[in-house]
């Protein structure tokens, strides 16, 4: 009988040493989580497991999914860029009060777009990056995951088009010193006026002015990276003596000297410079 008593205090005294190791367990985990639990006494314990950490996600999977995501988020961009540059254009042939609403409404729209879009693909950026995708981040440039890297660069992509668009309009007129439209233009004249349309200052009404309001901005591209709308300057850094639009395809728009008229002609390599402006 005595026997039978020693070993219900022993059992008794194990209970407790249990519950107590258990309650001491349980605060642990509860500090190493940040969170307060409260035990109520005599209340049954279990231990609580700290929280798994999450397993590190299929970096290919991240990847795909990231630039899944950018080119849908592309292709809705590409689609209202494309309608401002086609109202705008509608504004080039037929300028009317409904046609210029139509243009400034269409790019309202392209604006808003590329605000709503930046922080989301900001962050999907930032997750190639961190999968180790190298993402370009020059305006306009395509990235390693085939998209643009920002919205916003579409802005500047649609401004440019529609520069080299107003250009055009103006071949044929005839060159005049000093010119800046309507109807006669010298170089720095013209694409003055052609992104002055758009509502974006390049520098005045001076080749070497332009390139160097691009040099102070740090928006000179190298020539082998040329787009649509580039400034392209003849002479040298600091006496710079001529300015063309590029059109695309190794082409460029130009009011070129007296007796000629503006035109559009194959790049020319005699003194031109290495790097040209991107001004949108």
């Amino acid at each position: 009988m005595r026997e039978n008593q020693q070993e219900a205090a022993v059992r008794r005294k194990t209970s407790t040493r249990t519950a107590i190791t258990l309650t001491g367990a349980i605060g642990a985990a509860a500090f190493a989580l940040g969170t307060v639990v409260a035990v109520a006494p005599g209340a049954p314990t279990t231990p609580v497991a700290p929280a798994a950490a999450a397993a590190p996600a299929d970096r290919a999977t991240v990847i795909r999914t990231a630039q899944a995501s950018i080119a849908a988020l592309e292709r809705q961009a590409d689609a209202v860029g494309a309608e401002a540059q086609r109202a705008d254009e509608a504004v080039l042939q037929h300028d009317t009060a409904a046609t210029r609403a139509a243009a400034a409404a269409a790019q309202e729209r392209l604006v808003a777009l590329a605000k709503q879009q930046t922080p989301e693909l900001t962050g999907l950026i930032t997750r190639l990056d961190s999968a180790g995708v190298d993402v370009s981040a020059e305006t306009g440039a395509a990235s390693s995951s085939g998209a643009t890297v920002t919205t916003a660069a579409l802005v500047g992509r649609t401004r440019a088009l529609r520069a080299v668009s107003y250009a055009k309009q103006q071949i044929g007129d005839p060159y005049s010193f000093a010119g800046a439209g309507p109807g006669r233009w010298d170089c720095s004249g013209l694409t003055m006026k052609a992104y002055s349309a758009v509502k974006v200052g390049i520098g005045g009404h001076s080749a070497t002015a332009q390139y160097n309001k691009a040099r102070s901005q740090h928006r000179l591209v190298s020539y082998s990276k040329r787009q649509r709308g580039d400034l392209i300057f003849f002479g040298r850094p600091g006496a710079v003596y001529h300015v063309a639009i590029y059109a695309g395809n190794n082409r460029m728009i130009e009011a070129p000297y007296p007796g000629k008229r503006v035109r559009e002609v194959p790049v020319r390599s005699g003194g031109r410079l290495s790097s040209v402006a991107r001004p949108a």
